[in-house]
């Protein structure tokens, strides 16, 4: 059975090609290149095996296995702690980005990969340009331009959903005084699930809303020039690991533009 790295690690590379491509002083770092495939999924082009990852054709084959090894955690730029970003700001804005701490700024979706947080922090620190967070499917709307559409459409069936668990809830909760004990056990499965769905119907709903005042807002604002701040290089990297982690918030590395925690 041929493994699905096997392309990747058998793909002419040696000890000898890996130490060319890190002969590099200690006291330099590497920038980040970035590059959108037609997905909308943002790669780092400066990772390490990427032209042999893309080469090889594992997107197709092995979607899941693709985005693992297109990940901050396999490249040694991160091991070695010479990339733009420090190991340490990396991990907690991983751990944010799992904890749902960040989320789409249009929809309030989970982000599927790092690289969108990074690629969007790295051009408003580098370039002065607020670049949203979003996730692919909210990027995929925006190029077809059918982003108010969809929005639209999916805060009507979370309104609808939301109702309908209303009304579930409410039911069982006028059933709930008309039983005794064995009444209400048999009630309080389905309680707690409509209770659930409202929840997420509610947060949902809460999120596009604050998404689609966001988009029009973005689209609204006249353009308004930015000068580019100067190359942060070291001094940023400096700034981050000498900075006391209390001026950071509690829960995690830094909040989302556009968002109020």
């Amino acid at each position: 059975m041929v493994h699905y790295k096997d392309p990747v690690l058998h793909h002419n590379d040696s000890n000898e090609e890996n130490d060319n491509n890190f002969q590099e002083s200690d006291d330099s770092i590497v920038i980040p290149e970035w590059t959108i495939d037609e997905d909308g999924i943002p790669y780092c082009t400066k990772q390490t095996d990427y032209q042999k990852i893309i080469e090889s054709n594992l997107k197709k084959r092995f979607p899941h296995e693709f985005e693992k090894m297109l990940h901050c955690h396999h490249c040694e730029h991160y091991r070695q702690d010479d990339c733009y970003f420090p190991k340490s700001e990396i991990d907690k804005i991983e751990n944010d980005r799992n904890s749902l701490r960040i989320r789409c700024q249009l929809c309030g979706a989970k982000i599927d990969r790092l690289f969108s947080i990074l690629m969007s922090l790295y051009y408003k620190e580098k370039f002065g340009v607020n670049m949203p967070v979003i996730c692919c499917s909210c990027y995929n709307s925006l190029e077809n331009n059918t982003y108010e559409r969809n929005s639209k459409r999916r805060m009507i069936l979370f309104v609808i959903s939301f109702l309908t668990s209303f009304y579930f809830l409410s039911t069982y909760l006028i059933s709930l005084f008309q039983f005794q004990w064995l009444g209400f056990l048999f009630f309080l499965l389905p309680f707690t699930f409509w209770g659930y769905i409202s929840i997420r119907d509610l947060k949902n709903i809460y999120y596009l809303h604050k998404g689609r005042k966001y988009y029009k807002q973005i689209t609204q604002a006249s353009e308004v020039e930015v000068e580019s701040p100067e190359d942060l290089g070291l001094e940023r990297r400096e700034a981050l690991l000498d900075k006391d982690d209390k001026e950071k918030p509690d829960g995690g590395a830094f909040h989302s533009p556009g968002y109020e925690y």
